[in-house]
């Protein structure tokens, strides 16, 4: 069994998927441990009657009212 040399560009797509999980994975962690927190929080604001921004766009937004 022979080991075949890996070419540069193998080698950098290589890194690249390395370097992708180890980005996106603390990334999901971090959101999936703030998602409850994060849920909670708005359920809270929406029982209190607090007011809600609106995200629309501002034509939008005054053609609607």
């Amino acid at each position: 069994m022979q080991l075949q040399s890996l070419d540069n560009q193998e080698v950098i797509v290589i890194e690249h998927v390395i370097l992708g999980a180890f980005l996106l994975i603390p990334l999901v962690i971090v959101v999936f441990l703030f998602s409850d927190e994060i849920l909670e929080e708005h359920r809270q604001r929406v029982e209190a009657g607090a007011p809600h921004i609106d995200w629309r766009h501002p034509l939008r937004s005054i053609l609607h009212h």
